[in-house]
């Protein structure tokens, strides 16, 4: 048959516009190369009814592909294309459809990488999966990375080659929120989602993330701990207190907000009926708001017990479903899957989910969550060493309870990993890493089916750990393929961040996880940092040579040199706050291996690399941060060159005195807050973080022990643990308003020991750093202890104007004197030889002081 000219031309216009041209019919036996000496002749094709996530898409494609090749991609709608050269088709286009691609069936987040002759095709589902398709070509084809958000890997191809690719892949988690890494968002945010790292809180911000790739996962209060927002005690506890639950005591506690202070009765059938239509009112809101961006609605919902460990209802019926269940998650799945019955009849499509949590972390014997419940397993921090991934045996507990909910739970997220250690010294630097927990970790809990993913991971809320970069960026990695080998994606990040350096750095972190397996210690890295065993001598000896090689190894001004400053920053902060502790366990007549100002000096240049790099409210210098009025580290570096000890103290030998002041002070245990105080020493002082008795007297309650009192006649406590308390009289305490330094007298240091001031022990410091165990000799746990307090306020001091208030800024334990010692020894072995038939030697008497010794 004979074609005329426009026949043929209709023909292989549409051969071209379905990629059916010659070219891409036969595999090419060699790469493609995509560009060479800057030039290319490929175009980046996009569908002519590309989103806006997939026109972005082609920026990031054209832009990433010039950086490394010199070349420009000219991006360019299917309808001008006229298949003169090679294309990179990106998105829903007909040649996609015409390689048998169908685009709808590809799930949001579901991208094909695949070369097709000499052309190549990058698409995926929407909104965001040729989006995510761009990266994943990027980092695994052309060598790009994003480390964190002033970190790229941008290699350099004047002859950039592709080998043949044919690949479908989609993230594990759907949803991979890793809640970090700074403050504020800002544009260089970019890196998260180059990293695939859906986060719950994009919101679809327009100045920089595409227009439609992100939307809101959690529905309306998104919340949480969220009992409290579908039955609210403000409304109802006036009217039916038995809505919340019920107290040990008899009686009803409310629920106010994620708090508490109570829960709510699950077995109370209003409380369901409630909690559903608050739920469909939340479930309309959100809809209908959805509708007008043009985006997907939430899938899932939480409906969560508040943040209040032991306040689960007490009456029978909650009771009894917890004994038939063996645990309060027993009334808790029972009303979510009520719940979850009752919306699936309008919305089959919503995830139902609550949290197994602290008191409900273990799953019920015989309930079983229903098909559309998800439940958010929590590692909590309290019953859990964070240090160490979730296969070590100190974390069996908690690896078999979510062991345990994957066999009998349909959908599983973890809902609250933690990341940082909220412990109880807020500011000490502990230098540790949890990069191998992390990989792990996340490997672990896809092999339980976990979906969904949220750790609390905010670096700003600690003084210490390190790599968190590398921390952040494996996640990201790992939450989009948990199988993949950990250790080249190690070695890729140590390469890009440190430079020549990396394997200096990659050499401590191997050091340093191997000091931390090596002399485990369970709690102690929130509870007692300090007493933790690899933070000794050597480690900080060993970790010295490491650091000084590896500044060795960059350029003084480059980036990678900022890098090693951040990390070694929290290293020489911790052995400036261990220093004096260190300083005494030395042999007598030794001296610390370093000079003390040049690591002063060190760590005053790391500060301010570091807070241009990071936020934190620990060193940055804004309103929430102890380093308000930015003088933090002038505070710090001033204690630490001086500690400002009593002139009567000054000659003693670092052995013979322990100085606690506020860089010693938990802000836990008891709950204090440390303050600026230009008197104090080390110009910062603690002070109550809770109104004292007195306090809340002043307006109404508990006021019965103080009706009498009278103002400026208020006695001051003090004492110590496992020592009878003082009492200052109001006569004798100092009218001034400045600090003074109060004897409490001869103390025995013991385990948990605290040297306290007030009633109710509300300021305080814990200073068994010093306990000497199974001593032969008593006498190196027994010290003389001080306690330095400025107390203000009309009602210690007549007339003044300031607030009621005690600030405590030191406590000094100091030695006895030798001399007085030997004599209290002679004077205890004749009291004690009087009492037994046979001597005893001097080091043994102490030990039999409080004891009833009957004779053999």
């Amino acid at each position: 048959m004979l074609l005329n000219k426009s026949t043929v031309l209709g023909i292989l216009l549409l051969l071209c516009l379905n990629g059916a041209f010659a070219a891409d019919v036969k595999k090419p036996d060699r790469d493609l190369i995509l560009a060479e000496n800057g030039k290319t002749q490929y175009q980046i094709i996009q569908s002519d009814n590309a989103t806006e996530p997939e026109k972005y898409a082609a920026l990031e494609l054209a832009e990433f592909l010039k950086r490394v090749s010199g070349a420009s991609f000219p991006v360019v709608k299917e309808a001008s294309f006229n298949g003169d050269h090679p294309g990179i088709f990106l998105g829903w286009t007909k040649y996609a459809e015409g390689k048998g691609i169908d685009l709808e069936k590809l799930s949001e987040e579901e991208w094909i990488i695949r070369t097709e002759g000499k052309n190549l095709m990058i698409t995926g589902g929407r909104p965001r999966g040729t989006l995510y398709g761009v990266y994943e070509f990027l980092e695994d084809q052309v060598g790009c990375h994003w480390l964190d958000r002033n970190t790229e890997i941008i290699p350099s191809k004047p002859k950039l080659a592709v080998k043949s690719v044919n690949v479908k892949a989609k993230p594990w988690f759907w949803q991979r929120a890793v809640c970090s890494p700074t403050g504020v968002p800002d544009d260089k945010w970019k890196f998260m989602v180059r990293n695939k790292n859906y986060r719950y809180d994009f919101k679809g911000r327009g100045d920089f993330f595409p227009e439609g790739a992100f939307y809101i996962l959690q529905g309306a209060p998104g919340k949480t701990h969220s009992f409290s927002y579908f039955v609210n005690a403000s409304k109802w506890f006036a009217s039916h207190p038995e809505y919340f639950s019920l107290a040990p005591n008899g009686k009803r506690v409310p629920a106010y907000n994620g708090s508490g202070p109570g829960q709510l009765c699950l077995t109370n059938a209003d409380v369901l009926r409630l909690t559903s239509k608050s739920l469909r009112e939340f479930i309309k809101k959100d809809r209908e708001a959805a509708k007008k961006k043009g985006c997907p609605p939430p899938k899932i919902y939480w409906i969560s017990q508040n943040d209040k460990y032991n306040a689960h209802c007490r009456c029978e019926k909650c009771l009894a479903v917890v004994k038939r269940e063996g645990g309060e998650s027993g009334p808790l799945i029972a009303f979510i899957n009520a719940v979850a019955e009752d919306i699936e009849k309008d919305y089959p499509d919503i995830l139902i989910g609550t949290l197994a949590y602290n008191r409900t972390s273990s799953p019920p014997k015989y309930i079983r969550p229903r098909k559309n419940v998800i439940i958010g397993w929590c590692d909590v921090y309290t019953r859990c060493d964070i240090i160490r991934p979730l296969k070590h045996q100190y974390n069996s507990n908690n690896r078999n309870e979510l062991v345990s909910w994957g066999k009998i739970a349909p959908h599983i997220a973890i809902g609250d990993d933690y990341w940082t250690v909220q412990g109880y010294y807020d500011s000490f630097p502990v230098p540790y890493s949890i990069v191998d927990c992390v990989t792990s970790d996340l490997k672990f809990f896809a092999d339980q089916n976990v979906e969904s993913y949220f750790a609390e991971a905010q670096e700003y809320m600690e003084g210490g750990q390190q790599f968190l970069p590398l921390r952040n960026w494996l996640a990201y990695q790992l939450l989009v393929d948990p199988y993949q080998p950990p250790e080249p994606l190690i070695k890729t990040f140590m390469s890009g961040y440190f430079g020549a350096a990396a394997g200096e750095m990659e050499n401590y972190l191997k050091y340093l996880r191997k000091r931390i397996n090596r002399d485990a210690q369970y709690g102690m890295l929130r509870m007692a940092p300090f007493k933790l065993k690899y933070l000794d001598l050597e480690f900080f000896k060993t970790s010295e040579k490491i650091f000084d090689k590896a500044e060795s190894m960059v350029k003084p001004e480059s980036l990678a040199a900022r890098h090693i400053k951040n990390e070694r920053f929290i290293l020489d902060g911790a052995l400036l706050y261990m220093w004096p502790w260190l300083e005494r366990k030395l042999p007598q007549g030794r001296a610390m291996p370093f000079n003390h100002e040049k690591v002063i000096k060190r760590y005053e240049d790391e500060w301010r690399i570091f807070v241009t790099s990071r936020y934190s409210r620990i060193y940055s210098h804004d309103r929430f941060s102890i380093n308000k009025d930015g003088k933090l580290l002038e505070r710090m570096t001033g204690l630490f060159r001086n500690p400002e000890l009593p002139e009567k103290f000054q000659d003693l030998s670092t052995r013979d005195i322990a100085d606690f002041n506020w860089l010693t002070f938990s802000t836990i245990c008891p709950p204090m807050k440390i303050i600026p105080d230009s008197d104090a020493v080390g110009k910062m002082a603690a002070a109550c973080a809770a109104k004292s008795r007195i306090q809340r007297a002043e307006k109404g309650g508990d006021s019965q022990n103080l009706q009498s009192v009278t103002p400026h006649r208020i006695p001051l406590k003090l004492g110590a643990a496992n020592s009878a308390a003082v009492t200052i009289n109001p006569e004798k305490i100092p009218q001034d308003e400045k600090f003074h330094l109060y004897k409490i007298g001869r103390i025995a240091v013991k385990p948990n020991t605290m040297v306290w001031a007030l009633e109710g022990k509300r300021l305080g410091v814990n200073v068994d750093r010093i306990y000497v165990p199974d001593a032969a000799d008593p006498f190196p746990n027994e010290w003389d202890a001080y306690i330095s307090l400025k107390v203000q306020g009309p009602l210690y001091v007549k007339g003044s104007k300031e607030p009621d208030r005690i600030l405590m800024d030191r406590v000094l334990l100091i030695k006895p004197q030798k001399q007085k010692l030997e004599k209290r020894n002679k004077a205890n072995e004749r009291s004690y030889r009087s009492t037994v038939d046979v001597p005893f030697p001097v080091e043994r008497i102490d030990k039999l002081k409080f004891k009833k010794i009957r004779k053999n």
